[in-house]
Order: C-alpha cells, then structure tokens, then sequence
C-alpha cells in the first residue's frame, strides 16, 4: 500500500493584491513596532526581454517601469528586536565577503607555517594557536554575513507570480500562520509543497 504525502503545512498562498500581514511578529509574536520592507521578484520576468526596447530607443521611463512591475514590495510588521536593524542587509553580506578574503591569507599562511615547523621539528603551538584563531574569525564573519537571520527563517516568500496575482510564503510559526489565514480570510489557503 503507498503512502500518501501529506503536504507540508507551512506553504501559504495568497492573493497578491490583497495580502495582509497581522500586527505580530513573524519570530515572537509580539506587538509589531517596526516594519521590514521585503521585495520580491516575479518568477515570470526571467523570461521577459525589456532589455531589448532600450536598444530600440524606446522611452527609457517606461521600460524602467515595466521592468519594476516585475518586482512586490511587501511591509512586514515585527517588533523591534526582529525588525529592521537586525535584517541581513548588503553591507553584512559584504562584511562576509571581506571577511572571507581578509582572513583565508592567514589560514594560508598558518597552514603552511604548520608544514614548516612539523617538517624541522620546531614547536607548533603558536601557529596552531594563530590558525584556529584566524579559522574562527573567518567562520565567524562568515556567520554574522550569510546566516539567515530569525525572521528570514520564519517568513520566506518563495514564488510569486503578478500575471497569477499569487505570492506564496513558507511561515514556520504556526500561530503567526492562522492569524495570516485569518487576517486574509477566502484569499490565502495552505498548499504543499508540490502546489508552491
């Protein structure tokens, strides 16, 4: 006897034009007091060519219009420890990215410098101190830039298409997810992951 998948609950689809978020934050649930600005873009546009009516000269305002309807902005209410200021933004994926080129130098030469003292017999706890000094600051800028933040693991948009008029989210907290449904009423349903 097969058994049946059952669709996985976090998936919510919702109208676009229409979507409401509840007063609470995605992560706590807390009373919103700030708001996280999350702009998405339409899975259809990869396959739109705008670029072409610049080489034709067209009137540059509005392909720079057409192309932004391509993209949903959508304000997520959080309180304040979830909100704004602890979003990955660019300037902490940068802080990954230099942190990255700053410290593999050192890991190098740490590492080679291992090679060395092991190959003439010379004490090795200095650079083995040196090289997983320099290791943990690497992994830790790497961390602080690339590992998704609370409310980035708890709410994600993970398609959305304007032509369909449909955004669907994955919203891990199930409380947060009912008052979504019920703040959005006939328009948002769960869907599993093969309807997302």
């Amino acid at each position: 006897m097969k058994h049946m998948r059952r669709p996985n609950k976090e998936f919510v689809k919702a109208k676009l034009s229409v979507i409401e978020f509840p007063e609470v934050c995605p992560v706590c649930l807390d009373p919103a007091e700030d708001l996280v600005f999350i702009t998405v873009l339409d899975r259809l546009r990869q396959d739109d060519h705008i670029g072409t009516s610049w080489s034709r000269q067209d009137d540059k305002i509005s392909s720079a219009l057409s192309s932004a309807k391509g993209y949903a902005t959508f304000a997520v209410p959080t309180c304040m420890s979830h909100g704004s200021r602890s979003v990955r933004t660019f300037r902490t994926r940068l802080v990954a990215i230099v942190g990255f080129f700053v410290m593999f130098y050192p890991v190098l030469y740490f590492l080679l410098e291992l090679n060395a003292t092991s190959y003439y017999s010379e004490p090795v706890m200095s650079t083995w101190i040196g090289l997983i000094g320099s290791i943990l600051i690497l992994l830790g800028s790497l961390l602080y830039g690339l590992f998704p933040r609370a409310l980035e693991r708890k709410l994600r948009f993970v398609d959305m298409a304007r032509s369909k008029d449909v955004v669907v989210l994955r919203i891990q907290n199930r409380e947060y997810r009912t008052r979504f449904l019920e703040a959005n009423g006939l328009n948002a349903e769960i869907v599993g992951t093969e309807d997302a």
